[in-house]
């Protein structure tokens, strides 16, 4: 049998109307908890289908342009990764054609492209020398940065730096530098990021 009220001994004696008592209140406990824990869940679902929150985020072709401080563009996340970009199957024989992306990426953001631009987000290092970072990914959010989640192409900026800078970890950065839209690949061929940027600067965020 299951772990439900045995109201008879192991002899087959029906158990004392005390003991059962005492084993009641844990049941009903139980009981109430699962009936909570599913009202709960019901509710929450209830609640993000109809929070507009929860609704696809706007796309970067329906924002205004982006405001410019002192030269430099304010590009966020929200732009950069303000569309659907779907990685496509690829091959690492050289005598194959490279898939680029770039149908996939909207002409506003391509317009950015070559313009100086100032961007946030979490550093990843990818490369050091002499204690100091002169290459990272600069990326959205801490899951693809830290725990091993699979960004999306346009969720992150290959960053190099013309000079090394201290390595900084679970802060928002600002760096500042040239965007460009370049689909860079690994030694085999494989893509390895569609957006760069030619860093100058790195700051805290709000210094």
């Amino acid at each position: 049998m299951g772990g439900g009220l045995n109201c008879r001994s192991t002899t087959g004696v029906p158990r004392p109307i005390s003991d059962i008592m005492k084993v009641a209140p844990r049941l009903v406990f139980a009981a109430t908890l699962g009936f909570v824990a599913f009202a709960l869940a019901r509710a929450v679902a209830q609640d993000v289908s109809s929070d507009p929150a929860s609704e696809a985020p706007p796309s970067v072709t329906d924002m205004p342009p982006p405001t410019v401080v002192k030269g430099y563009l304010q590009l966020g996340f929200d732009r950069l990764a303000g569309y659907e970009f779907t990685l496509q199957p690829q091959t690492a024989d050289q005598k194959l054609p490279r898939w680029n992306g770039q149908d996939q990426i909207p002409d506003v953001v391509k317009g950015w492209s070559g313009k100086k631009a100032d961007l946030k987000g979490y550093m990843l290092p990818m490369r050091l020398e002499k204690g100091l970072v002169t290459e990272f990914l600069l990326m959205r959010d801490m899951s693809s940065c830290c725990y091993g989640s699979n960004p999306s192409m346009n969720h992150f900026v290959v960053v190099k730096m013309a000079k090394g800078v201290p390595a900084v970890s679970e802060k928002v950065v600002k760096v500042s530098g040239t965007f460009k839209v370049n689909t860079n690949y690994d030694a085999f061929g494989i893509m390895t990021g569609i957006y760069e940027l030619a860093g100058e600067k790195v700051a805290e965020a709000g210094e």
